[in-house]
């Protein structure tokens, strides 16, 4: 096949049109940052780079939950914390009793079992981001209610636990953490706790035996609230492991992030100082490419003229 002047004009004008369009991409690339702006740049790093954004939709969501969780738990180890010390202030009250002579003393230790319980209640009560702490997945019921005049303690919540996804299906616990402890099980209500106790019912009846002057009552109530110190100190190892399993949790997520931003980049953005030199590169042979068509076009005028 003979091969004119004409079919080489059209063939650089083709080549023209190749080069400009490869300028024009590298261009766009370096200006957005980003080397995949559509499926037809790369089809094959455009599906991965979609599986690789689901994958961090999928680790975000984990990562929240988990801080959802994380928060949770703080709260409740916080109301546990401070419950422990006025379980241990209420003993020392009783203790304090057992030796007190004179009613003006037994009136004042009174009182103050009125008041740690009252900061009690607030505690069993206590709330996280507007929800209850202890009242299983009833987080808009109050759990603890209290009829002043026996001290019968009225569970108001149920047993449940609040399950979170923190992680894939396939791990111990299908991937859900409960993040919470019912108050049933940790203080008592219109059950006993594991311990066998109503802690609230027995600060009340140490408020009640001090205002009576019960030596024997007050007596069995140091003995109760101690078991009962131990009992929210249970719990609190309970939330403790529980945390420390999300703190693990968090970090791994973390960096399970990071490499996956990682990948993602490495589909999507540009890198520009590669892309700087083929642009440069792509310009240098248009440049080179226009002189050629620019030899041709005289060629094939002077072929008119001749």
């Amino acid at each position: 096949m003979r091969i004119t002047l004409g079919m080489s004009t059209d063939e650089t004008l083709l080549n023209l049109n190749d080069q400009q369009d490869q300028i024009n991409t590298l261009s766009q690339q370096i200006s957005s940052g980003k080397q995949l702006n559509a499926a037809s740049d790369n089809p094959y790093s455009w599906s991965q780079a979609m599986n690789t954004t689901q994958t961090l939709r999928e680790y975000n969501s984990f990562l929240s939950n988990v801080n959802f969780a994380t928060g949770w738990g703080n709260a409740t180890e916080s109301a546990l914390s401070q419950f422990s010390t006025l379980l241990t202030q209420a003993k020392s009250v009783a203790e304090s009793a057992t030796s007190a002579v004179g009613q003006s003393q037994s009136a004042t230790f009174a009182s103050e079992a009125g008041g740690i319980l009252q900061q009690a209640m607030v505690l069993a009560n206590a709330q996280y981001n507007g929800q209850y702490i202890f009242s299983g997945t009833a987080t808009d019921t109050q759990p603890f209610s209290m009829d002043s005049t026996t001290g019968d303690v009225t569970y108001n919540g149920n047993s449940s636990a609040i399950g979170v996804k923190t992680s894939v299906s396939g791990v111990s616990g299908g991937g859900t953490t409960a993040v919470n402890l019912a108050g049933d099980a940790v203080f008592g209500g219109s059950t006993t706790t594991a311990g066998g106790s109503n802690m609230l019912k027995d600060i009340y009846d140490l408020q009640q035996a001090l205002s009576s002057g019960d030596s024997a009552q007050i007596g069995n109530s140091f003995t109760t609230l101690g078991n009962d110190f131990n009992q929210v100190n249970n719990q609190l190892t309970t939330i403790g492991t529980t945390m420390s399993g999300l703190t693990n949790q968090q970090t791994a997520l973390n960096t399970m992030l990071t490499n996956e931003k990682g990948v993602l980049s490495n589909y999507q953005d540009t890198d520009v100082a590669a892309a700087t030199v083929k642009l440069s590169t792509a310009q240098t042979a248009f440049q080179a490419a226009l002189q050629v068509t620019t030899l041709l076009d005289k060629l094939n005028l002077a072929s008119i003229i001749s």
